[in-house]
C-alpha cells in the first residue's frame, strides 16, 4: 500500500476538512514554494503543534539535503561531500554547506523553514520593541539561538536559527504565559537582534585567541589626535580576530569590504580571495564595521575623521605563539565606497628561518642550474612575472644562497618583507627622495659585492643596475614581464642600450605560482574534453589527472599551498650576440626554447599536472594564454597515443 500524503493524513485524523485542504491547495498555486502544511497553519485551519505531531509520527518530514537538491541549490555529489564533513566535524549539515561555500546562509535558513513547515523572516533592518527583553532571559536566548521579535494579541513570535523541540517551546510558553509563534531566521540576524534587544556588549562564547598580539610601537605613536573612546573591547577583539585568522591561515592580504548588508571579510590565500567561516563573529563584524575601520586607522595613525579620501599607512605587531615572538608588518590601504570604507591589509610575516629555493618548491634540476649560474662573480639576475608571482621570495632565496661571511650584500626594497642576518637592507622612501636610483648610486660607494634592487621601474634604475653589474658586482632585480625572453625587449623599450644588456645579462627567471592540490583530499578526476582541447591533449591519453575534492584542511577549495612554474634562461654566447641585433620577442623566444634542455612555463606546468601536483584549470588561470596557444602542437605530439 503506497504511503499516504500529508493532506490525507490530516483529513483522516480529523484535523482539517476536505474543503479546507482544497482551499489551501488553491492558495499554493499562488505561493508554490510554501509547503501545504505551512499554508494550512497560516489560514488558521491547523495548529502548528498538530502539524508537527503528524509529520514526525508518520515520518513525513523531508530531509534538508533532499530539499536543497530539489531546489537545484546543490547536487548529490556536493551533498554527500557536505554530509561527510558534517559527520567528521560533528556540526549541522547546514553549517557544513556554508563552510564549503556551497550555499548562502539565507538559502539554508529558507530550506530549514520549508523542512519544518515554518515561516522564514528577514530580520535585517527590523526595529524591535525594547519590552521584548522581558519575555525571555538573554542567556537562554543565546544558548538556543533564538530571539523574540514581536508580541501582539498575546502571541509571542520567536525567531529561531534551528527549530526547537516541542518541550522547549512548551517551556517558553509556560514561562511567558503566551502562545508561541515560531519562525525561522538567519543565525547571523538572530545574533544581531539579540545584541539590540538584550543590550549585549558582545559574544559570550568567545574562543581564546591562539596568538597574543601586542602593538610594537612607542607609547605615543599609536595615539590618534582624535578621541577614540567609542572603540569598545568588542571592536578590539574583532580586529584582532580578523588579523589572527589571516596569519594562522597563511593569507597574504585581508580585505574588509563594505556592502549594503554590512561588512564582508575575505582573505587572499594561495592567490585567491576566500571567505572563511567566522562563526558568530561574522554577524558582529557587520554591526561594528565603522568602528573596526576606525580602530585599524588608529593603529596606523591615520586620520579617522577623513572618510572621503583614500589613505595609506602601516603598523607593526609582535605575534607570540608558545612563547616565541616574531615581528609582523601590516601595510594598510583604505578607499571610500558607496556603502562605506574598504580596507585592505597586506600581511608581511617575517617568519624565522632562511628561505631556500628548495623550500619554495623549485625542482632539483632548476636549483642546480641556478646555483651554477650564481657561482659566477658578476652580472645581473632578473626575476620576472606579474604582481603576486613570488618574485620577492625567489630573490630572498637567492640572497640566502650568496650570503656568506666573506662578501658584503646590500638591498634596496619597497618594502622590506623579510629580514636576513648579515645583509644590509634599506627601504625606499620617496617622500624624502630615497628612490631606487638614488640609493643605488649611494650603494656603489659602499664597496658591495652583491646588490639587490627590489624592482627596475625606469631607465635610470635599469642603467645604473646594468653598469653596476658591468663593474664587477652581482646585481639581483625584478621586472614585470610575461615570460623570460620579453625581459630583454622590456629593457630595450625602456631605452637601455642592447650592448649593455648583452654584456651584463647572466640569468632570467620567469615564474608563476599555481595552487597545489590538497594532499588530504586529492582524488582522481576526468577533465572535460573542452579543457583537454585547450591544451592540445588528446581525449584518449594515458595521463592520470588529480584534483582536490575539498576538506577542512584546505577550506574546501581543493588546494593547499602554491608551487612555482618557471622558465629558466641562462643565455649562451650566441643568444647574447643575438640581443645586439634587436630581435623581436617571438624570434628570440623561438631561438632560446628550441634548445632541448629548456622548458617553457607551460611545459613545466604540465609536468606538475602529470605528477598530480596541480590541475589543468590552474595552468589555464595562471600561464600566459599565448604560451598555451603556441604549445598545442608540441603538446599534442608528446601525449599522442601510439
Amino acid at each position: 500500500m503506497p504511503d499516504k500524503k500529508i493532506g490525507e493524513l490530516l483529513i483522516e485524523n480529523k484535523l482539517i476538512t476536505a474543503e479546507q485542504f482544497k482551499e489551501a491547495l488553491e492558495m499554493q498555486q499562488i505561493c508554490p514554494t510554501q509547503p501545504i502544511g505551512q499554508l494550512l497553519c497560516q489560514l488558521g485551519f491547523l495548529k502548528s503543534g498538530d502539524l508537527e505531531y503528524v509529520l514526525n509520527h508518520n515520518n513525513k518530514r523531508r530531509k534538508l539535503g533532499e530539499i536543497l537538491v530539489s531546489q537545484n541549490l546543490i547536487d548529490e555529489e556536493r551533498l554527500n561531500s557536505a554530509l561527510l564533513a558534517s559527520k567528521a566535524e560533528k556540526i549541522p549539515l547546514g553549517r557544513a554547506l556554508i563552510r564549503q561555500h556551497l550555499i548562502e546562509e539565507e538559502q539554508m535558513s529558507r530550506a530549514i523553514a520549508c523542512q519544518h513547515d515554518l515561516k522564514f523572516v528577514d530580520l535585517a533592518g527590523v526595529r524591535f520593541d525594547p519590552e521584548l527583553a522581558g519575555y525571555i532571559k538573554a542567556s537562554f536566548a543565546q544558548r538556543l539561538r533564538i530571539v523574540p521579535i514581536r508580541c501582539r494579541d498575546k502571541i509571542l513570535t520567536i525567531a529561531m536559527a534551528y527549530p526547537l523541540l516541542s518541550d522547549e517551546l512548551t517551556q517558553i510558553q509556560n514561562s511567558c504565559k503566551m502562545q508561541i509563534d515560531p519562525v525561522i531566521a538567519k543565525e547571523s540576524d538572530i545574533i544581531i537582534a539579540q545584541q539590540k534587544i538584550f543590550k549585549l556588549s558582545g559574544s559570550t562564547d568567545r574562543e581564546e585567541l591562539s596568538f597574543e598580539l601586542s602593538e610594537d610601537q612607542s607609547p605615543d605613536s599609536g595615539k590618534s589626535k582624535y578621541v577614540a573612546d567609542f572603540i569598545s573591547a568588542d571592536v578590539d577583539y574583532l580586529v584582532k580576530r580578523v588579523i589572527i585568522t589571516g596569519i594562522t591561515d597563511g593569507a597574504s592580504d585581508i580585505h574588509l569590504e563594505s556592502t549594503e548588508q554590512g561588512m564582508v571579510v575575505r582573505y587572499r590565500i594561495d592567490g585567491i580571495l576566500q571567505r572563511i567561516d567566522m562563526g558568530a563573529n561574522g554577524a558582529l563584524i557587520s554591526t561594528h564595521a565603522r568602528q573596526m575601520v576606525s580602530k585599524i586607522k588608529i593603529m596606523c595613525d591615520m586620520d579617522i575623521a577623513e572618510r572621503r579620501r583614500p589613505q595609506d599607512s602601516s603598523f607593526k605587531m609582535k605575534v607570540s605563539r608558545a612563547g616565541v615572538l616574531r615581528s609582523v608588518d601590516f601595510r594598510v590601504s583604505t578607499v571610500p565606497t558607496q556603502f562605506g570604507e574598504n580596507v585592505v591589509i597586506r600581511i608581511l610575516d617575517k617568519r624565522a628561518g632562511a628561505i631556500t629555493l628548495e623550500s619554495l618548491g623549485y625542482s632539483p634540476e632548476n636549483v642546480v642550474m641556478l646555483h651554477k649560474a650564481l657561482d659566477k662573480p658578476t652580472g645581473i639576475f632578473l626575476v620576472t612575472g606579474p604582481t603576486g608571482s613570488g618574485k620577492s621570495s625567489t630573490l630572498y632565496a637567492i640572497l640566502s644562497h650568496i650570503n656568506t661571511p666573506g662578501v658584503k650584500t646590500l638591498t634596496i626594497e619597497d618594502p622590506i618583507e623579510f629580514g636576513i642576518a648579515g645583509i644590509t637592507q634599506t627601504e625606499v622612501n620617496e617622500t624624502i627622495g630615497n628612490t631606487f636610483a638614488r640609493l643605488l648610486r649611494a650603494f656603489l660607494r659602499q664597496d658591495p659585492d652583491n646588490i639587490m634592487v627590489g624592482e627596475i621601474r625606469d631607465l635610470e634604475t635599469a642603467t645604473i643596475s646594468m653598469r653596476a653589474a658591468l663593474t664587477g658586482h652581482t646585481v639581483l632585480s625584478t621586472l614585470h614581464t610575461n615570460d623570460a625572453t620579453s625581459a630583454v625587449t622590456r629593457l630595450i623599450d625602456m631605452g637601455v642600450e642592447p650592448t649593455l644588456i648583452s654584456t651584463t645579462l647572466r640569468c632570467v627567471l620567469a615564474q608563476r605560482l599555481v595552487r597545489h592540490n590538497c594532499r588530504h583530499c586529492r582524488t582522481y578526476c576526468h577533465p572535460s574534453a573542452h579543457l583537454l582541447e585547450e591544451f592540445g591533449i588528446p581525449v584518449n591519453n594515458s595521463i592520470a589527472f588529480f584534483q582536490g575534492k575539498g576538506c577542512q584542511e584546505c577550506h574546501y577549495t581543493g588546494f593547499n599551498g602554491r608551487l612555482p612554474i618557471v622558465e629558466l634562461w641562462i643565455p649562451s654566447r650566441d643568444e647574447l650576440l643575438m640581443i645586439n641585433r634587436l630581435p623581436d620577442n617571438l624570434g628570440l623566444r623561438n631561438t632560446v626554447f628550441s634548445h632541448p634542455g629548456r622548458l617553457t612555463m607551460i611545459e613545466e606546468g604540465l609536468q606538475l599536472v602529470q605528477a598530480g601536483e596541480t590541475t589543468l584549470e590552474e595552468l589555464l588561470r595562471v600561464v600566459p594564454y599565448e604560451q598555451i596557444e603556441a604549445g598545442r602542437g608540441k603538446i599534442a605530439k608528446k601525449f599522442a597515443t601510439p
